[in-house]
Order: C-alpha cells, then structure tokens, then sequence
C-alpha cells in the first residue's frame, strides 16, 4: 500500500501500477503487528525511490482521458505523488501531508490518494490518522468495482489493534479473511485479536482455519497454547508450545511461553532452566523477567531473584516500578539496607507504593 503502489481493485489501478513497475518501484511488505518494523520498511523503500529516480522514458505520459473511478484524473495522482516524493526523500513530512490534503479536498471519494496518506502517517508513525484516512479509504471504495482489497482491510486490522481499538481490528481481519480466505495470515491474526478480547471459542475456531492453511506456521501453535494456558488446560498447552517450539526452536517468545507453562504447571525448576538459556536482551520483556524472579522465589532462592532485579533495574535506572521490584525482593532476602535505598529510589523517581512500604519495615 505504499506510494504508488494502490490497494484499491479498478482497471484504473492496473494502468497505474503498470506504470509504476516500469520504473522499478520496490514491492512493500504486509503491515504486521510490530508497525516499528513497517516503518523501518517505508523509510528504505522511500530512499530507494530517491536513489532510483525516473527518467522520460520510463514515465510515458499518461492518457489525458483516462480518470479513476472517482473522477480524479490519472495524472494529477501522478503529479501529486511526484511532489510528494521530494519532500518524503528529505524527511520534510508537513509539506507533504499538506499537499496529499489539499488533493484531498479537491478529490474528496479518491481511496488511492487518502491511501498515500495513510502511508505517509504510518511514516510518521502518526497511526491515530493513519486509521482514520484508512477507514475513508475504505468507505470511498466502489463495491461495484472489487472495493478495497483484503491486504487495505489487514492494514485497517493492524492499525486499529495498534491504536487499541481491538473491536475494530477484529471486524477488518474479518473482512480481510473474506476477501482472500487462502491467505494464512488474517486468521492467524483475527484470532489473536480474539485472544485479546478473551473470545476463547471464537479464537480456537478461526485457529483451526488458520492450522488447516499454514500448518507449518509456529505462531499458530504458540496461540493455541496461550489460549490453552488461559483455560488452564496445561496438558493441551504443553503439547502446542512444544509443537510450537520444534518448528523455530530459537525464538525467545515460544521460551517464555512454555516457561510460563511449566511455572504454571509447578515446574519452576524446568522454568528457571528455560529462562537461563536466552540471551540476555530477551529479559528487556518484563514477563520473562517476571516468570524468572518467581521461579526462583518458588524454590526458595530469593537472593537470586533480588540479583536479577536488581541487574535490570541498574540498566534502567529511570524505571521506578524496577527500583521498587528490586527493594521488595532485596528485603525478602534479608538485605534490609539495600532494599531501603532501592526503596528510596522508587520513591524518589515516583512509585506510588514506595514511601508506604518504606513506613512498614520494621525498625
């Protein structure tokens, strides 16, 4: 969906990308739920476009009749988004929101101009307007000429979930999922939105779709035993992680998932083993840090836990509720005097909680 590349379905659009590849612009990758990823994506695709420029003769002039379903004539689309491209290719993003705008307000019902917005917004990872210009989209779309594509209602999908807006995301992975049913991707991500709003039914029956078109997708095993693990099911869950795990047996979040699952299970050991063997930038996500210092507090070790606590919360010296989670293990392994500073730093730095835990130690 990225400039000039148009998700909306018309023979107008053909031409247009037609056009476009003759120039050799670069392919997009799908939004996915990371967005810091697809704008990592935009900003190589916007400077490839700079390197590659274009040339008369690979931008024959376009048919001065030949407008898009809307109205707007082909080649003020190409004239906007040529205008658009110099101040995108030098990070000067207001002017070039303000002339795909003013396009806009002269073209009001033209989805493909509003979609060049929606990837200047997720550029500036401006996602509020980047939905709302998606949404228009989607509304200006004729039905009568194939609407909008299902790849623009994915889009929609992961916009909404990143502006959590979980109830939308759901209703355009849906549409998505009818738009292309063979595309393994919109169940797989419909039913972690399902997840999310705790539809455990409906997620487990859009899995099954999702298992049946990619089996061989880690993601769709690993969601299956989040949702086992919900249910307290941890028979179900161990054997979806463990499937999970044998087709990519290095990615740190199916590790903590099944950690979870053998501490949930009563295993803080085979837990605490699990955790041990990531590297040590996976503990930057709280919940494996967390599922570790429990462990250990399990098994009675809590001068272990105060040890990783305390290791974070020195990396992340401004992080208040990590200075607090240090001083309450650090006084559970009987090291009064350092829980107290560390207790004062909390408190220092803002956590709520600090100064009343400090006035309950005991003298």
């Amino acid at each position: 969906m990225l400039f000039p590349k148009y998700t909306i379905k018309s023979d107008q659009q053909s031409r247009r990308e037609t056009s476009h590849e003759s120039r050799g612009s670069v392919e997009p990758a799908t939004l996915g739920l990371v967005v810091a990823a697809l704008v990592s994506l935009l900003l190589i695709f916007f400077a490839a476009r700079s390197l590659l420029g274009s040339s008369p003769e690979q931008n024959p002039a376009p048919v001065e009749s030949e407008f898009n379903q809307k109205g707007a004539p082909i080649q003020t689309i190409e004239q906007v988004l040529e205008s658009v491209q110099v101040y995108v290719s030098s990070q000067e993003y207001p002017p070039a929101v303000a002339i795909l705008k003013g396009a806009i307000a002269k073209y009001p019902t033209d989805a493909d101009l509003r979609l060049a917005l929606v990837d200047l917004y997720m550029l500036m990872q401006e996602f509020p307007l980047a939905y709302e210009q998606i949404v228009a989209a989607i509304d200006h779309s004729d039905d009568s000429m194939g609407g909008v594509g299902a790849k623009t209602q994915f889009t929609a999908g992961t916009l909404a979930n990143t502006i959590e807006q979980p109830e939308l995301a759901e209703s355009h992975y849906k549409a998505a999922m009818q738009g292309d049913p063979n595309n393994a991707d919109y169940p797989l991500y419909l039913a972690n939105i399902q997840f999310k709003l705790n539809k455990l039914e409906a997620a487990k029956a859009t899995l099954a779709i999702a298992a049946r078109l990619a089996p061989d997708r880690a993601m769709v095993w690993a969601t299956w035993a989040k949702i086992a693990l919900r249910q307290n099911n941890l028979t179900i869950a161990k054997q979806q992680i463990a499937k999970a795990r044998r087709l990519e047996p290095h990615v740190p979040a199916w590790t903590i998932l099944e950690a979870n699952i053998q501490k949930r299970s009563g295993n803080p050991e085979r837990a605490i083993e699990l955790l041990s063997a990531l590297p040590q930038d996976a503990f930057n996500d709280p919940e494996a840090l967390r599922l570790l210092v429990e462990s250990y507090g399990m098994i009675g070790r809590p001068e272990d836990a105060a040890s990783r606590m305390v290791d974070f919360a020195t990396l992340n010296s401004n992080n208040a509720q990590a200075a607090f989670d240090a001083a309450i293990w650090l006084e559970r392994a009987k090291l009064r005097d350092d829980a107290i500073l560390w207790g004062r730093r909390a408190r220092d730095l803002g956590h709520k909680r600090a100064q009343g835990w400090l006035d309950s130690l005991p003298e």
